[in-house]
Protein backbone atom coordinates (compact mmCIF):
# COMPACT_ATOMS: atom_id res chain seq x y z
CA UNK A 1 0.00 0.00 0.00
CA UNK A 2 2.93 2.65 1.16
CA UNK A 3 4.69 1.58 -2.35
CA UNK A 4 1.61 2.38 -4.42
CA UNK A 5 1.28 5.41 -2.46
CA UNK A 6 4.67 6.59 -3.35
CA UNK A 7 3.76 5.68 -7.42
CA UNK A 8 1.26 7.51 -7.06
CA UNK A 9 3.16 10.49 -5.69
CA UNK A 10 5.38 10.10 -7.99
CA UNK A 11 3.26 10.15 -10.96
CA UNK A 12 1.34 13.22 -9.57
CA UNK A 13 4.46 15.38 -9.19
CA UNK A 14 5.56 14.34 -12.68
CA UNK A 15 2.49 15.31 -14.28
CA UNK A 16 2.61 19.12 -12.23
CA UNK A 17 6.23 18.95 -13.79
CA UNK A 18 5.14 18.41 -17.15
CA UNK A 19 2.49 20.75 -16.85
CA UNK A 20 4.99 23.59 -15.54
CA UNK A 21 7.28 22.76 -18.03
CA UNK A 22 4.65 23.11 -20.87
CA UNK A 23 3.24 26.39 -19.68
CA UNK A 24 6.94 27.60 -19.67
CA UNK A 25 7.20 26.93 -23.40
CA UNK A 26 5.48 29.46 -25.33
CA UNK A 27 7.75 32.53 -23.63
CA UNK A 28 10.30 30.44 -24.28
CA UNK A 29 9.65 30.15 -28.05
CA UNK A 30 8.73 34.19 -27.71
CA UNK A 31 12.08 35.19 -26.95
CA UNK A 32 13.55 32.76 -28.97
CA UNK A 33 11.84 35.24 -31.77
CA UNK A 34 12.67 38.16 -30.51
CA UNK A 35 16.19 37.24 -30.36
CA UNK A 36 16.38 35.83 -33.74
CA UNK A 37 14.84 39.03 -35.19
CA UNK A 38 16.87 41.53 -33.02
CA UNK A 39 20.12 38.95 -34.75
CA UNK A 40 18.49 39.86 -38.33
CA UNK A 41 18.50 43.35 -37.78
CA UNK A 42 22.22 43.05 -36.15
CA UNK A 43 23.02 40.97 -38.98
CA UNK A 44 22.21 43.62 -41.36
CA UNK A 45 25.38 45.81 -40.01
CA UNK A 46 27.89 46.81 -40.78
CA UNK A 47 25.60 48.35 -43.58
CA UNK A 48 27.22 50.67 -46.66
CA UNK A 49 24.88 53.20 -47.48
CA UNK A 50 25.37 56.06 -50.73
CA UNK A 51 23.40 58.97 -50.85
CA UNK A 52 20.43 59.69 -53.99
CA UNK A 53 22.81 62.09 -55.25
CA UNK A 54 26.37 61.83 -55.56
CA UNK A 55 26.91 65.40 -55.68
CA UNK A 56 25.23 68.74 -55.48
CA UNK A 57 25.72 71.78 -56.37
CA UNK A 58 25.02 74.77 -53.57
CA UNK A 59 23.18 77.82 -53.99
CA UNK A 60 26.21 79.68 -53.56
CA UNK A 61 27.64 77.40 -56.77
CA UNK A 62 30.07 75.18 -55.10
CA UNK A 63 30.32 72.13 -55.55
CA UNK A 64 29.85 69.05 -52.90
CA UNK A 65 30.29 65.16 -53.44
CA UNK A 66 28.55 63.26 -50.77
CA UNK A 67 30.95 60.11 -49.50
CA UNK A 68 29.39 56.77 -48.68
CA UNK A 69 28.40 56.27 -45.29
CA UNK A 70 28.65 52.73 -43.41
CA UNK A 71 26.88 52.45 -40.45
CA UNK A 72 27.80 50.28 -37.65
CA UNK A 73 24.63 49.51 -36.23
CA UNK A 74 21.32 51.07 -36.69
CA UNK A 75 20.94 54.98 -35.74
CA UNK A 76 19.66 55.40 -32.44
CA UNK A 77 20.21 59.20 -32.29
CA UNK A 78 18.57 60.92 -35.81
CA UNK A 79 18.82 64.52 -36.79
CA UNK A 80 16.71 65.27 -39.67
CA UNK A 81 17.09 68.64 -41.67
CA UNK A 82 14.59 67.61 -44.28
CA UNK A 83 10.55 67.26 -43.05
CA UNK A 84 10.20 65.51 -46.52
CA UNK A 85 12.31 62.44 -44.95
CA UNK A 86 11.27 62.87 -41.96
CA UNK A 87 7.73 62.83 -42.92
CA UNK A 88 8.78 59.28 -44.63
CA UNK A 89 10.79 58.40 -41.75
CA UNK A 90 7.43 58.91 -38.86
CA UNK A 91 5.29 57.07 -41.47
CA UNK A 92 7.97 53.81 -41.21
CA UNK A 93 7.21 54.09 -37.51
CA UNK A 94 11.15 54.85 -37.02
CA UNK A 95 12.48 55.95 -33.76
CA UNK A 96 14.92 58.09 -32.36
CA UNK A 97 14.60 61.24 -34.21
CA UNK A 98 16.51 63.78 -31.99
CA UNK A 99 16.98 67.09 -33.09
CA UNK A 100 14.93 68.81 -36.30
CA UNK A 101 14.64 72.29 -37.82
CA UNK A 102 12.28 73.51 -36.12
CA UNK A 103 13.14 77.05 -35.99
CA UNK A 104 11.89 77.77 -32.83
CA UNK A 105 8.72 76.20 -33.89
CA UNK A 106 8.21 79.48 -36.08
CA UNK A 107 8.57 77.52 -39.17
CA UNK A 108 6.75 76.01 -41.83
CA UNK A 109 6.30 72.96 -40.42
CA UNK A 110 3.84 69.83 -41.91
CA UNK A 111 0.70 70.35 -39.25
CA UNK A 112 0.47 66.05 -39.05
CA UNK A 113 3.97 65.88 -37.33
CA UNK A 114 4.19 69.13 -34.95
CA UNK A 115 2.81 67.17 -31.70
CA UNK A 116 5.23 64.83 -32.02
CA UNK A 117 8.46 66.73 -32.73
CA UNK A 118 7.84 70.51 -32.05
CA UNK A 119 8.42 69.72 -28.34
CA UNK A 120 11.19 69.71 -25.12
CA UNK A 121 11.63 65.68 -26.24
CA UNK A 122 13.47 67.21 -30.00
CA UNK A 123 16.20 69.58 -30.13
CA UNK A 124 15.30 72.28 -31.92
CA UNK A 125 18.86 72.44 -33.99
CA UNK A 126 17.99 75.67 -36.17
CA UNK A 127 16.16 76.48 -39.67
CA UNK A 128 16.52 75.04 -42.82
CA UNK A 129 19.02 76.87 -44.36
CA UNK A 130 20.91 77.76 -40.89
CA UNK A 131 22.38 75.27 -38.30
CA UNK A 132 22.96 75.66 -35.15
CA UNK A 133 26.06 73.43 -34.90
CA UNK A 134 26.34 73.08 -31.10
CA UNK A 135 22.66 72.03 -30.49
CA UNK A 136 23.57 69.29 -33.02
CA UNK A 137 26.52 68.07 -31.58
CA UNK A 138 24.58 67.95 -27.92
CA UNK A 139 22.51 65.56 -29.48
CA UNK A 140 24.99 63.78 -30.19
CA UNK A 141 23.74 61.78 -33.27
CA UNK A 142 24.82 58.83 -35.24
CA UNK A 143 23.17 59.90 -38.20
CA UNK A 144 22.49 63.04 -39.95
CA UNK A 145 20.18 63.52 -43.29
CA UNK A 146 19.87 66.26 -45.14
CA UNK A 147 18.73 68.17 -48.52
CA UNK A 148 19.66 70.47 -50.64
CA UNK A 149 19.03 73.59 -48.74
CA UNK A 150 21.84 72.12 -46.31
CA UNK A 151 24.09 70.77 -48.89
CA UNK A 152 27.13 73.65 -48.13
CA UNK A 153 27.22 72.80 -44.62
CA UNK A 154 27.86 68.93 -45.56
CA UNK A 155 31.44 69.25 -44.58
CA UNK A 156 30.81 71.02 -41.32
CA UNK A 157 28.80 68.42 -40.28
CA UNK A 158 31.16 66.08 -41.07
CA UNK A 159 33.09 67.07 -38.64
CA UNK A 160 30.27 66.43 -35.64
CA UNK A 161 29.75 62.94 -37.29
CA UNK A 162 30.71 61.08 -40.60
CA UNK A 163 26.99 59.67 -41.10
CA UNK A 164 25.55 62.36 -43.11
CA UNK A 165 23.43 60.94 -45.60
CA UNK A 166 22.20 63.19 -48.60
CA UNK A 167 18.58 62.54 -49.54
CA UNK A 168 17.69 64.90 -52.52
CA UNK A 169 17.39 62.29 -55.43
CA UNK A 170 18.80 63.18 -58.85
CA UNK A 171 15.89 60.99 -60.59
CA UNK A 172 13.93 63.16 -63.21
CA UNK A 173 11.25 60.92 -61.90
CA UNK A 174 9.86 62.60 -59.58
CA UNK A 175 7.64 59.78 -57.71
CA UNK A 176 10.26 57.64 -58.27
CA UNK A 177 12.31 59.60 -56.29
CA UNK A 178 9.62 59.74 -53.36
CA UNK A 179 10.33 55.70 -53.43
CA UNK A 180 13.82 55.90 -53.27
CA UNK A 181 14.16 58.01 -50.28
CA UNK A 182 11.21 55.56 -48.68
CA UNK A 183 13.20 52.72 -49.69
CA UNK A 184 16.34 54.67 -47.72
CA UNK A 185 14.78 54.57 -45.03
CA UNK A 186 13.36 51.42 -44.90
CA UNK A 187 16.78 49.64 -45.67
CA UNK A 188 18.86 51.15 -42.52
CA UNK A 189 16.19 50.99 -40.14
CA UNK A 190 14.94 47.64 -41.13
CA UNK A 191 11.06 48.95 -42.50
CA UNK A 192 10.77 46.80 -45.56
CA UNK A 193 7.15 45.51 -45.45
CA UNK A 194 5.93 48.91 -44.53
CA UNK A 195 7.53 50.40 -47.17
CA UNK A 196 6.41 48.42 -49.64
CA UNK A 197 2.84 48.62 -48.30
CA UNK A 198 3.13 52.90 -48.61
CA UNK A 199 4.97 52.60 -51.80
CA UNK A 200 1.60 50.73 -53.25
CA UNK A 201 -0.71 52.98 -51.73
CA UNK A 202 1.03 56.20 -53.07
CA UNK A 203 1.68 54.52 -56.59
CA UNK A 204 -2.09 53.66 -56.67
CA UNK A 205 -3.34 57.69 -55.84
CA UNK A 206 -0.55 58.67 -58.70
CA UNK A 207 -2.76 56.83 -61.23
CA UNK A 208 -5.94 57.77 -60.18
CA UNK A 209 -4.33 61.56 -60.48
CA UNK A 210 -3.26 60.49 -63.72
CA UNK A 211 -6.84 59.43 -64.83
CA UNK A 212 -8.51 62.50 -63.28
CA UNK A 213 -5.32 65.00 -65.06
CA UNK A 214 -5.95 63.01 -68.61
CA UNK A 215 -10.02 64.46 -68.30
CA UNK A 216 -8.52 67.97 -69.06
CA UNK A 217 -7.37 70.07 -71.59
CA UNK A 218 -4.41 71.67 -70.13
CA UNK A 219 -3.89 73.14 -66.61
CA UNK A 220 -0.95 75.58 -65.07
CA UNK A 221 0.85 75.77 -61.97
CA UNK A 222 1.38 78.94 -60.02
CA UNK A 223 2.59 79.70 -56.75
CA UNK A 224 1.69 83.32 -55.18
CA UNK A 225 4.05 84.66 -52.72
CA UNK A 226 3.73 88.41 -51.54
CA UNK A 227 1.50 89.47 -53.63
CA UNK A 228 3.37 88.43 -56.65
CA UNK A 229 2.63 85.22 -59.02
CA UNK A 230 5.19 82.91 -60.34
CA UNK A 231 4.40 80.04 -63.52
CA UNK A 232 5.69 76.81 -63.79
CA UNK A 233 6.10 74.40 -66.66
CA UNK A 234 7.16 70.97 -67.73
CA UNK A 235 11.26 72.14 -68.44
CA UNK A 236 13.45 70.58 -66.66
CA UNK A 237 14.66 72.82 -64.30
CA UNK A 238 11.15 74.12 -63.44
CA UNK A 239 10.74 73.43 -59.74
CA UNK A 240 6.76 71.77 -60.08
CA UNK A 241 7.48 70.02 -63.87
CA UNK A 242 5.94 66.74 -62.07
CA UNK A 243 2.69 68.17 -62.00
CA UNK A 244 2.94 67.50 -65.49
CA UNK A 245 5.65 64.96 -66.66
CA UNK A 246 4.80 62.82 -63.35
CA UNK A 247 0.51 63.53 -62.26
CA UNK A 248 -0.30 63.55 -66.05
CA UNK A 249 -1.38 67.41 -66.48
CA UNK A 250 -1.09 68.82 -69.80
CA UNK A 251 1.31 72.10 -69.20
CA UNK A 252 -1.22 75.09 -70.83
CA UNK A 253 2.59 76.69 -71.92
CA UNK A 254 5.81 75.09 -72.56
CA UNK A 255 7.05 78.56 -72.77
CA UNK A 256 7.77 79.92 -69.22
CA UNK A 257 11.61 80.91 -68.49
CA UNK A 258 13.17 77.88 -66.68
CA UNK A 259 13.77 78.64 -62.95
CA UNK A 260 13.26 76.51 -59.92
CA UNK A 261 11.47 79.28 -58.44
CA UNK A 262 9.12 80.01 -61.19
CA UNK A 263 9.14 83.20 -63.27
CA UNK A 264 7.45 86.73 -63.14
CA UNK A 265 4.50 86.06 -64.56
CA UNK A 266 1.79 88.57 -63.92
CA UNK A 267 -2.10 87.79 -63.98
CA UNK A 268 -2.49 88.77 -67.94
CA UNK A 269 0.20 85.77 -68.51
CA UNK A 270 -2.11 83.44 -67.20
CA UNK A 271 -5.32 84.96 -69.15
CA UNK A 272 -3.37 84.64 -72.06
CA UNK A 273 -2.32 81.20 -71.88
CA UNK A 274 -6.35 80.47 -70.22
CA UNK A 275 -5.76 76.86 -68.68
CA UNK A 276 -8.76 75.18 -68.11
CA UNK A 277 -7.14 74.02 -64.56
CA UNK A 278 -5.27 76.92 -62.77
CA UNK A 279 -3.24 74.68 -59.31
CA UNK A 280 -2.43 78.13 -57.01
CA UNK A 281 0.62 77.17 -54.56
CA UNK A 282 0.21 79.39 -51.78
CA UNK A 283 3.87 79.83 -50.65
CA UNK A 284 2.95 82.07 -47.37
CA UNK A 285 1.45 79.14 -46.11
CA UNK A 286 -1.28 81.59 -45.32
CA UNK A 287 -5.40 81.06 -45.10
CA UNK A 288 -6.88 80.23 -48.76
CA UNK A 289 -9.73 83.11 -48.49
CA UNK A 290 -6.90 85.67 -47.53
CA UNK A 291 -5.36 84.68 -51.23
CA UNK A 292 -8.55 84.20 -53.56
CA UNK A 293 -9.46 87.83 -52.63
CA UNK A 294 -5.80 88.89 -54.75
CA UNK A 295 -6.00 85.92 -56.84
CA UNK A 296 -9.67 86.45 -58.13
CA UNK A 297 -9.45 89.58 -59.29
CA UNK A 298 -11.17 90.79 -62.89
CA UNK A 299 -8.69 89.47 -65.28
CA UNK A 300 -8.47 86.01 -63.50
CA UNK A 301 -12.17 86.27 -63.25
CA UNK A 302 -12.11 86.26 -67.23
CA UNK A 303 -10.14 82.30 -67.40
CA UNK A 304 -11.83 79.45 -68.31
CA UNK A 305 -10.35 77.59 -65.09
CA UNK A 306 -12.76 80.66 -63.10
CA UNK A 307 -15.30 80.32 -65.03
CA UNK A 308 -15.70 76.61 -64.67
CA UNK A 309 -14.49 76.13 -60.94
CA UNK A 310 -11.19 74.83 -61.85
CA UNK A 311 -8.97 77.08 -59.60
CA UNK A 312 -6.96 74.72 -56.95
CA UNK A 313 -5.81 76.13 -53.96
CA UNK A 314 -2.87 73.84 -52.82
CA UNK A 315 -1.09 73.75 -48.91
CA UNK A 316 2.45 75.50 -49.51
CA UNK A 317 3.73 73.57 -46.53
CA UNK A 318 3.13 70.36 -48.47
CA UNK A 319 4.04 72.14 -52.04
CA UNK A 320 7.06 74.11 -50.97
CA UNK A 321 8.72 73.11 -47.80
CA UNK A 322 8.23 69.41 -47.22
CA UNK A 323 7.58 67.66 -50.71
CA UNK A 324 9.00 64.13 -51.39
CA UNK A 325 7.95 62.72 -48.14
CA UNK A 326 5.86 60.09 -48.58
CA UNK A 327 2.69 60.92 -46.61
CA UNK A 328 3.18 64.67 -47.48
CA UNK A 329 3.01 63.51 -51.63
CA UNK A 330 -0.10 61.40 -50.61
CA UNK A 331 -1.83 64.31 -48.92
CA UNK A 332 -0.67 66.54 -52.45
CA UNK A 333 -2.34 64.15 -54.29
CA UNK A 334 -6.03 64.07 -52.14
CA UNK A 335 -6.19 68.02 -52.57
CA UNK A 336 -6.15 67.73 -56.41
CA UNK A 337 -8.48 64.94 -56.00
CA UNK A 338 -10.80 66.66 -54.21
CA UNK A 339 -10.92 69.57 -55.64
CA UNK A 340 -11.34 68.17 -58.97
CA UNK A 341 -14.68 65.74 -58.50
Amino acid sequence: MKKWKVLTSVAVLTLMLAACNSDDTTPAKDDNKTEENAAVTESAFPMTISSLSSARETEEGKSVTFADVTFKEAPKNIIVFDYGFLDTLDALGVEGVVGIAANGGKGNFPEHLKAKYLNDSVADVGTLKDIDFEAVAATNPDAIFISGRQSGFYEELLKITPNVVFIGSDNENYIDGVLESVDLGAKIFGKEEKAEELKSALTAKVEEVKTKAAGYENALVAMYNEKKVSGFDNGPDSRFAYVYNDFGFKPATTDITASSHGSDFSYESILSVDPEVLLIIDRTASDVETIKAEIENDIIKQTRAYKEGKIVYLDGVNWYFSSLGVTTESDKLDEILNELK
